[in-house]
């Protein structure tokens, strides 16, 4: 019995959203299934026109660049149609309808290596991808997406002519990806122009120092950038014909200045020379973004200042977890403490770090600097890995504590940093599934009681030692405890029956400890701990509004 045709029974509107994110010469084809298909491919608003599968069939037939002729002309083809007035419309679109275009470049279709160019072949036919940027159907676009193949160097990148597209100035958002941002000296950059645009994503493109500014500046309703490992290099002496490889551009210093800008996402994994220059007092990331709400960092720790206060900053994440290149520890960062000072406005803060006695790393000394005061902070999310045994774990959970006196709401994700000594007595099981069965149930029989009252060790002096913690006694209602340990007696375990007796108005505590039989019995004990400790101190008992 053949299947029942439901695609068929769905309403154009749907068909068209489905066509939408299909390679446009499929959508196309689906003209073939039946009348009522032959029209609802070209009522779709978006056009995804994509090289690969050109190139994969000329390099099946012959070894060499793919000229992708066929892709082009497939391409026109595709953008004529959508000009052409539809049946029972009075005007032709002309492009009104086609909103988005998503163009992906194989080497072939802007370069031709020298290899393999032919008498009459231009090394850079990027006339050809220009032509179809200014075809009617696409002079309205409101959303560009531009990827290209990852070439070898910088030289094998499709550099975008932004001066001079025709949708430039009904552009909102604009997506490039694996592109060459050096504008030849001919084409200057006070021709850019996108007065709409609000998006603005750059992903593992060069530029010349300085072109970057130029974009933003001509973007004057930006307010979302994504910058993704992006390169630079210094301007070119005038008439010097010197040759740059892909390793003189840099990262670093990186100045940015957009008043309107109120989210950024950073991905940048600076070279270890650049890391090590910074943390000794050179150049970083400079931000001048006042309007900044949200920003995202994700890479090794280097300098980052904002040179204005960012007042309404609700959320920041730090990703600084990174810290090897080419196999190599990086020794010479800077401390965390340092990068988020800028940010200390925000109400949301989420960090992600190798491990969380970083935060107290640099406190030592004079000069050592001190994790800043976060007197607007509600939310603080910690992802990292503390040491076995270690004080400063203590001592940088004590200064997180410290430093947020307003925390509504705290979650914490911790793992223990691998340990020779502690993995010998605390070896996996031998014996395949069943021994470790065996050993879990032998485990949870002879701990049963370490997990009583007195089983569980108090937290070090740090947080223990006449230490007054505001959020503690007025704000923390909510705590999340998320952690795998092979021990009960271990630091988040003590950290959560500590937080227990301590926070006055905590409502809710999650404790997640990534084994299936110590959480129910934790959860339990949490409770009998909070209790305890307010009956020892002569408090009103709060077990009717504490929910574990």
């Amino acid at each position: 019995m053949a299947a029942a045709d439901r695609i068929s029974a769905l309403p154009n509107d749907v068909l068209v959203r489905i066509l939408s994110f299909a390679p446009t010469n499929e959508a196309a084809a689906t003209t073939l299934l039946s009348r009522r298909w032959r029209s609802v491919w070209r009522r779709t608003s978006a056009v995804n026109l994509d090289s690969r599968p050109y190139a994969k069939a000329e390099r099946d037939l012959y070894y060499g660049t793919p000229t992708l002729e066929d892709f082009f002309d497939d391409a026109h083809d595709i953008l004529a149609a959508l000009r052409q007035p539809r049946k029972g419309s009075r005007r032709r679109r002309h492009g009104a309808g086609l909103k988005t275009l998503k163009l992906f470049l194989e080497e072939g279709a802007y370069y031709i290596s020298k290899s393999w160019r032919t008498e009459g072949h231009e090394a850079e036919p990027g006339h050809r991808v220009a032509k179809l940027l200014a075809d009617p159907a696409v002079a309205r676009l409101e959303e560009l997406s531009i990827g290209c193949g990852q070439g070898h160097t910088r030289e094998y990148r499709y550099f975008p002519p932004l001066a001079s597209l025709p949708c430039a100035a009904t552009l909102r958002v604009l997506e490039l990806t694996n592109c060459n941002l050096e504008p030849p000296s001919t084409v200057p950059s006070s021709g850019l122009a996108f007065p709409c645009m609000t998006d603005l994503t750059l992903r593992n493109c060069f530029f010349l120092e300085g072109y970057l500014q130029d974009m933003v500046d001509a973007a004057a309703a930006l307010t979302s950038m994504t910058l993704v490992n992006v390169r630079q290099k210094a301007a070119e002496t005038p008439g010097s014909d010197e040759r740059f490889y892909e390793w003189d551009y840099f990262r670093l210093p990186l100045r940015l200045r957009c008043p309107t800008v109120t989210a950024l996402v950073l991905v940048t994994f600076v070279d270890k020379k650049e890391v090590k220059a910074s943390a000794a007092g050179g150049s970083g990331i400079e931000l001048d973004m006042p309007s900044l709400r949200f920003f995202r960092f994700q890479g090794y720790p280097v300098k980052l200042s904002l040179m204005s206060p960012a007042l309404g900053l609700t959320r920041v994440d730090f990703d600084v977890a990174h810290r090897h290149q080419g196999g190599c520890e990086i020794m010479n960062y800077e401390p965390l403490s340092c990068m988020i000072t800028s940010f200390s406005t925000t109400r949301a803060l989420k960090v992600r770090l190798s491990f969380i006695e970083d935060i107290v790393a640099d406190e030592d000394g004079d000069a050592g600097v001190i994790l800043p005061m976060f007197p607007n902070l509600k939310l603080l999310e910690l992802d990292g890995e503390y040491q076995y045994m270690n004080s400063d774990t203590a001592a940088a959970t004590a200064r997180l504590l410290r430093s947020c006196p307003v925390m509504s709401e705290l979650r914490l994700r911790l793992a223990m940093r691998y340990n020779y000594w502690y993995d010998r007595k605390h070896k996996d099981p031998v014996g395949g599934p069943f021994g470790e069965s065996m050993d879990r149930f032998e485990r949870l029989a002879c701990r049963s009681s370490a997990v009583d009252l007195g089983g569980v060790s108090e937290l070090p002096d740090p947080l223990t030692n006449n230490c007054a913690f505001r959020c503690l006694q007025t704000s923390l209602r909510k705590v999340t405890l998320r952690f795998k340990a092979k021990e009960v007696n271990c630091f988040p375990v003590q950290l959560a029956k500590f937080l227990a007796e301590n926070a006055m108005v905590l409502e809710e505590m999650h404790v997640e400890d990534g084994n299936q039989f110590w959480t129910d019995h934790l959860c339990h004990k949490v409770g009998m701990w909070r209790a305890e400790s307010f009956r020892r101190k002569n408090l009103p008992d709060t077990a009717a509004g504490f929910r574990v």
